[in-house]
């Protein structure tokens, strides 16, 4: 057996076992030597590394993964109800509530504005982010005060999240941060799908938001 069907299928178990940073090593690996004729087995690889990033917590990593192995060909039955039942009208994972996916969208928009104007785009301490963080949860708590929500299309309230001015301390000017940050393609949200042609409806492919750890780890 190749080397990286045995990482695959020793990923695959220690994702069973709960042991997820141990299975995603192994499932990176494996997605590394997969060849490109095994194109089935690969989205499976894909799909699973999502699994792992679910358990060790960074649920929109996980969403992203899965997704995008959905994108490339995954077609268990089951996948489009799970996907369904884990993932928002913003291409995030599901909150406890409406109001918690739009603080998380609001969250993750800004959060992106100001990793995008850092050379390194990542936060260089714990302090840094907690105090970015804080910023903008002050900032969410002040735009719920003044913008009312509710009845409104999920690309109306993206483009109210993005309208919101936090000044955070950078050395990038406003206009270079939101016309460099952000490809926006303009279409209708909800359940059309995607231009790109991947099948998936547009909030779950090219028009979704990704989340903070996603970032963090460089998603932009």
């Amino acid at each position: 057996m190749a080397d990286w069907k045995q990482y695959f299928r020793q990923g695959v178990e220690q994702n069973l076992c709960d042991n997820f940073e141990q299975a995603q090593k192994l499932l990176e690996a494996a997605f590394d030597g997969c060849p490109d004729e095994e194109s089935e087995l690969a989205c499976e690889i894909v799909f699973e590394i999502g699994r792992s990033f679910f358990g060790r917590g960074k649920r929109g990593a996980g969403i992203g993964s899965m997704l995008e192995a959905v994108k490339m060909g995954h077609e268990e039955a089951h996948t489009e109800n799970m996907m369904r039942a884990l993932v928002n009208e913003y291409g995030m994972p599901v909150q406890k509530d409406p109001l918690g996916d739009d603080r998380s969208a609001f969250t993750a928009i800004h959060v992106m504005r100001y990793l995008y104007s850092k050379k390194s785009g990542k936060f260089g301490t714990l302090a840094e982010r907690d105090m970015i963080m804080e910023l903008v949860s002050d900032a969410w708590s002040d735009f719920k005060e003044r913008v009312r929500l509710d009845g409104l299309r999920t690309r109306v309230k993206i483009s109210r999240f993005r309208e919101y001015v936090i000044f955070f301390p950078t050395f990038r000017v406003p206009e270079e941060i939101n016309s460099g940050s952000e490809h926006i393609i303009y279409a209708d949200f909800g359940g059309d799908l995607c231009s790109c042609g991947s099948g998936l409806p547009y909030m779950w492919c090219c028009g979704r938001i990704k989340s903070v750890d996603e970032l963090e780890n460089g998603g932009f």
